[in-house]
This record gives structure tokens, C-alpha cells and sequence, in this order.
């Protein structure tokens, strides 16, 4: 199929950057969801390093009331929005308009400050430290547990942010103790034995973004704070390996785009989409991966 005719009629995209940034965006927030409604999506996800977006996927609600994509959000919990905190999450739960039911839809543990991409980053030992981790479930830090509660108890969406192969198992084992049904994993980066591992462990979505097969991860960006840094690309083939050991049914595709060096989040998820047909994948892969998968999670 060519890529004009990839349509994203009913398409899910749960991973776009199109809020307040300290690097350049593609566009803005309002352009985001216009690009969406235009393309006739069924719903799109708001991502911020830096705050929590169901007041922006809120606001939207409240002004583009004809609009009928749905635009949610939710907390990556980095430092400058209030870091691992369960105090912070049970606040921020409610942050919206009056329909925080409808646009506060995950958690995210750090994508950036944890300590595995720190170490990636090269950063100063300091600064590692400083930074989540969780290699050892024995003695967890009791906050870390009363967020997979409220988690648990609001039938929120778990993202299990940038972790290591052993830190994502170990928090997915957690996760489950605590009662969490909906898991996402951001797989672009872990071993195809993890995926199997993971697999046979429990049901969880594993996410691949088109940002890591894309000429961004070439381009030094700041994504946390004034360092700039080149975030590890995936090879086409590894991608394909990768989504056959999860299977087509455990996978949403997204496109992690918004910042300016990439095109607009409804472009991405194209050229994403093309390029995942050429790996051999379906349309009914596709449609899988970008409709029923996405659906199941975020809205049943």
C-alpha cells in the first residue's frame, strides 16, 4: 500500500508531544487535535515531560465540543511534574474540567529520569542516583507501592515508562500483586527474550513508537532538561523481530511525534504505518495494532 493511502480513519494514537515544550514542537496542541479530527480518529493521547495533560485533553473537550475525537491524558511521573509521589497522583487524578473519568487515562513511571537511561545519557553519578530505579523488589519504596494502588483502584492504565529488561519484569510482577489489569510497556528498546518472558508471565500491550525508528534519534534534543542527548534507535528488522515475539494482539503502534524534527503526529503514524506494512505485517495487523489493541485499553 502506498503511503497516500494509508487512512487513519478510526485510528488510535496514544503517544503525541504536542504540549509546552523546552525544545521546538511541530505544532501545537490545538493543531494536534484539529490533525486528529480532520483524519477522523477515534481518539488521541497527550504525553508531557513535564506536566500532567488531562487539563489540556479537559480543555479541549470543553472548547471543540463538535469534535468527536476523544483526547485524553494522563501523568509521566518525572520530577517537574511532581516525580513518584502518590499525593501528587491523587490530586492530579482530578485536574480536569469536570470530566477527569474521561480524560485521565494512565501513569507513567519516568520515561527520562530513571536511572537506566541516565546511565545511557552518561550522566554524573550524582544525578544517577538520583534517579528511579528498581532492580530489587524486596524493600520498595512504600510510595512507589501506593501509586500502583491508586492505580489498581481507578482502573488506570500502568505505563511502565523507559526501564531496563529486569526493571520492567520486576515492576510488571508488582503491578500485578497490586491488582493492575491494564498494563503498556514502551518496547522499543528490550530484548525479544523479555517480550516471550513477559508474554508468559501475563497480558500486557507492549508500544512501539515511530520516534525510534525515525531520524530523530540521529539529533541531540533536550527531552528533560538543557542537556541534549541521542536516544537509542531501533533497526527495521529488530522492530519486525520485536512485534512478531509480542504478537500483533499485545502490540499498539503509536507515534511518539511533536517535536519539530519529525513531521506532525497524524504524518508520523503513517510513515510508521507504511513502513510496518513493508516489515510483511497485514492491514488487519495494522488495524489490530491501531484500533482493537488501543481500544481495550484505554477505553473498556
Amino acid at each position: 500500500m502506498e503511503l497516500d493511502a494509508i487512512d487513519l480513519t478510526g485510528r488510535y494514537d496514544n503517544h503525541i508531544h504536542c504540549c509546552p515544550h523546552i525544545n521546538a514542537r511541530s505544532l501545537n496542541l490545538y493543531d494536534a487535535v484539529q490533525d486528529a479530527e480532520k483524519e477522523k480518529m477515534m481518539a488521541i493521547g497527550l504525553m508531557d515531560n513535564f506536566s500532567v495533560t488531562s487539563g489540556y485533553a479537559s480543555l479541549i473537550n470543553s472548547v471543540c465540543k463538535d469534535f468527536k475525537v476523544k483526547v485524553f491524558g494522563g501523568l509521566i511521573m518525572e520530577p517537574y511534574a511532581g516525580g513518584i509521589n502518590p499525593d501528587n497522583l491523587q490530586a492530579l487524578m482530578k485536574y480536569s474540567y469536570g470530566d477527569c473519568d474521561r480524560v485521565f487515562k494512565f501513569v507513567s513511571f519516568p520515561t527520562h529520569h530513571t536511572q537506566f537511561i541516565a546511565k545511557q545519557e552518561k550522566r554524573n553519578e550524582e544525578y544517577i542516583a538520583n534517579c528511579f530505579s528498581l532492580y530489587h523488589t524486596k524493600e520498595v519504596n512504600k510510595d512507589v507501592l501506593a501509586i500502583l494502588d491508586l492505580i489498581a483502584h481507578n482502573q488506570l492504565v500502568l505505563n511502565t515508562g523507559h526501564l531496563s529488561d529486569e526493571e520492567t519484569i520486576n515492576l510488571i510482577g508488582l503491578a500485578k500483586k497490586h491488582g493492575i489489569t491494564k498494563i503498556l510497556v514502551p518496547a522499543n528498546h528490550l530484548k525479544k527474550e523479555t517480550l516471550v518472558e513477559i508474554n508468559s508471565l501475563t497480558n500486557v500491550f507492549f508500544e512501539f513508537s515511530y520516534f525510534f525508528i525515525s531520524e530523530a534519534t540521529k539529533i541531540p534534543l533536550t527531552h528533560i532538561d538543557g542537556e541534549k542527548h541521542i536516544i537509542h534507535g531501533l533497526e527495521k528488522k529488530k522492530l519486525s523481530e520485536l512485534i512478531q515475539a509480542a504478537t500483533t494482539n499485545n502490540v499498539i503502534l503509536s507515534s511518539d511525534c511533536g517535536v519539530s524534527v519529525l513531521p506532525r503526529p497524524i504524518d508520523g503514524l503513517k510513515i510508521f504505518i507504511h513502513e510496518v506494512l513493508k516489515l510483511g505485517f497485514t492491514m488487519k495487523d495494522i488495524d489490530t495494532m491501531t484500533k482493537i489493541n488501543p481500544q481495550k485499553l484505554f477505553y473498556e
